[in-house]
């Protein structure tokens, strides 16, 4: 005999108003809860992001500069002698190898300075006396007011020989192979004297290297002499190489927002050697530089000054160089109220939310110590 079960159907007729409310209440606390992780989460990311993209931004651009400053004034084998300039329009911005190092303070920022960025994107200046020295035209309306201006010289350390018979009135047999481009701007030496010159014209075979004229095509800046005298006469062990010329500055980025910039001579076309700009590393808001001055001849730093203390570029033996870089996107609720100490200066960035970080180093000019 088969037993019947009875279901009582009053207790299926679901959930009570009460019950509900509950599993509406428990499941917004856990929502809630999951939202407030996924939110910590991805705060902790975006610091973490902004964090490494400045220190690695920073790190490239430090190592970039330290490295051309420490260069700055080399010439070669040669010191303290003489350097005959021959372009045709000679320019102490492009071809002052001899003090290597020039600097421009942007004004407002010295010593025990305090400084308030006027915007958090500002716009570059073309009042160059909004820097002491003045700027020159070759950086008229590139600059952002409230950074400092380093510009560096110096002879490429990748120099190739003169073969014999070294040199004519015109031209210089150099060494092949070499990646001398005609239109760039050389130096030879020959650690008694050295000549600046633009190349003119270079043979099929790559060993003769024309400085006199430019058989009908104009450069710029040409060359001044159509023959060298025989005081520019270079023999066995003399060397060619590259001019160098560098100017770093802070300037409006691509996307607005300011950047670290290095102004660099090169080629531009087939005859014309000028500056352009390339932009190195963005958002970094300021770059502050000070000089260690040997004042003395004791080979050592007598004292630090701003640009606008040097009175004496050959008596820079060692810079002190600092950024102040930021994360290129906001984050989180607080915003960035603090001030900045880049050197002996205080710099105040706009209270936005983005992480802001100093970097600084110091380096010595390698031809100037012991």
């Amino acid at each position: 005999m088969s037993s019947i079960i009875r279901i009582d159907r009053r207790r299926q007729a679901g959930l009570t108003l009460v019950e509900l409310m509950v599993s509406l209440v428990l499941a917004l606390v856990l929502t809630a809860g999951i939202v407030n992780v996924f939110l910590g989460n991805r705060v902790t990311y975006e610091f973490n992001e902004g964090l490494s993209r400045i220190q690695e931004n920073a790190r490239y651009a430090l190592d970039h500069i330290a490295y051309n400053t420490r260069m700055a004034g080399y010439r070669g084998c040669i010191s303290d002698v003489a350097i005959f300039n021959n372009l045709s329009t000679p320019s102490s911005f492009r071809d002052d190898v001899e003090n290597g190092i020039t600097g421009f303070d942007s004004n407002g920022t010295g010593d025990g300075a305090d400084y308030a960025a006027a915007a958090t994107n500002p716009a570059a200046s073309t009042d160059e006396n909004a820097w002491t020295p003045s700027l020159p035209t070759e950086l008229d309306g590139l600059v952002i007011p409230g950074s400092d201006v380093l510009v560096l010289r110096s002879v490429s350390g990748a120099g190739m020989s003169l073969v014999s018979p070294f040199t004519n009135a015109a031209q210089l047999f150099v060494s092949t192979p070499h990646d001398f481009k005609i239109g760039e701007i050389l130096v030879v030496t020959d650690c008694h004297k050295a000549s600046i010159f633009q190349v003119t014209n270079i043979d099929s075979t790559g060993e003769n290297v024309v400085h006199s004229n430019g058989g009908g095509t104009t450069f710029v800046p040409g060359n001044a002499l159509p023959n060298w005298p025989s005081e520019q006469d270079y023999g066995l062990g003399a060397e060619v190489a590259r001019l160098q010329a560098f100017a770093f500055y802070i300037g409006v980025g691509a996307n607005g927002a300011p950047a670290l910039f290095q102004r660099r001579l090169a080629l531009q076309g087939a005859s014309t050697a000028g500056f352009q700009s390339e932009e190195l590393v963005a958002n970094v808001e300021t770059l502050q530089v000070r000089y260690g001055l040997d004042t003395d001849n004791n080979e050592g730093v007598n004292s630090w000054v701003p640009a606008s203390g040097v009175t004496d570029w050959l008596e820079v033996v060692s810079v002190e160089i600092s950024l102040l870089a930021r994360a290129p996107e906001e984050y989180g609720t607080e915003a960035d109220t603090a001030d900045y100490t880049l050197g002996s200066m205080t710099f105040d960035p706009v209270d936005d939310r983005r992480l802001r970080q100093v970097f600084s180093t110091t380096v010595g000019v390698r031809n100037r110590l012991p």
